[in-house]
């Protein structure tokens, strides 16, 4: 869990991708972050422990920028283990951010936060803050005092086709794969960040194949040619071809050895067999 998470900060890092990410989620589809204008911002903010201060990090953050003054701090946070008090982690985060302005000069600016989450289970914890109060016993009295705050949940595996249209950047490989099981719609879409995609996917979905092509990738990139998914996907397939080959090449010899001629005829036209004999050797 822990690669996965630094592999998707990776990608986030990237100004373009975590622009595209926000537009699509928290925007609508509204280019309302756009790369030029995003500008790396603080990771770290500082609590109040029992006996000193200590530091918490966020995953990544970005200034949205305009005219050398900011508009807006944006962070995104991946979770693989949603947390039920997750809400409390993303108030001081805001919180930690708030106060870095409270001292300052400049205009006071709002803090945005939203959490990518990534694993195959829809979470039912408290989506705010009042509900958690709430389902731990706090009562109307107090409750309606509270100033409350939101937590924008998005299950990465669980996206609506209406929503993964918007992304444009590498992301929105990602989320198609991770919901359909393939690319189709992006075929002639660029890829952009090849290394960060490749390792993110093969994160995701333990399969080599994604970053035994980086180097090709990223050889064919310095030369100054484009790489479109479609040429990518044709690549994938190559080398699925080639594996099962390989395999079934390997489990014949294997067979052959144990004397299981009957099995072999079995295996070459039964793929379910087939893969149980994998399975049994160990291919």
């Amino acid at each position: 869990m822990a690669e996965k998470d630094i592999l998707e900060k990776i990608l986030l890092a990237h100004a373009d991708v975590f622009a595209d990410c926000v537009n699509a989620l928290a925007h609508g589809g509204e280019r309302r972050l756009r790369e030029e204008s995003m500008h790396p911002a603080p990771t770290e903010s500082f609590y109040q422990g029992k006996r000193k201060k200590r530091a918490q990090f966020c995953d990544r953050s970005f200034f949205l920028m305009e005219e050398g003054r900011i508009k807006a701090q944006y962070f995104i946070e991946n979770e693989t283990q949603v947390s039920r008090r997750q809400v409390l982690r993303k108030a001081s985060y805001q919180g930690g951010a708030y106060r870095e302005q409270l001292e300052s000069r400049q205009p006071v600016y709002p803090v945005v936060g939203i959490e990518l989450d990534w694993t195959s289970k829809k979470s039912r914890i408290p989506l705010s803050l009042r509900r958690l109060l709430a389902a731990d016993g706090a009562e109307e009295a107090e409750l309606r005092l509270i100033d409350d705050t939101g937590l924008r949940l998005y299950h990465m595996k669980n996206l609506p086709d209406s929503v993964r249209v918007k992304f444009t950047s590498d992301m929105g490989f990602v989320v198609d794969y991770l919901n359909e099981g393939n690319f189709d719609r992006r075929r002639e879409q660029k890829i952009v960040h090849v290394e960060a995609l490749c390792e993110m996917m093969e994160a995701l979905t333990k399969d080599t194949r994604f970053t035994e092509m980086v180097g090709d990738l990223l050889d064919r990139q310095e030369k100054g040619e484009e790489i479109v998914m479609c040429e990518y996907i044709d690549m994938l397939e190559a080398r699925g071809e080639a594996r099962g080959e390989n395999r079934m090449a390997e489990l014949i010899q294997l067979l052959l050895k144990d004397r299981k001629y009957s099995e072999i005829k079995i295996a070459s036209s039964d793929k379910q067999k087939r893969q149980e004999l994998y399975r049994v050797y160990g291919i």
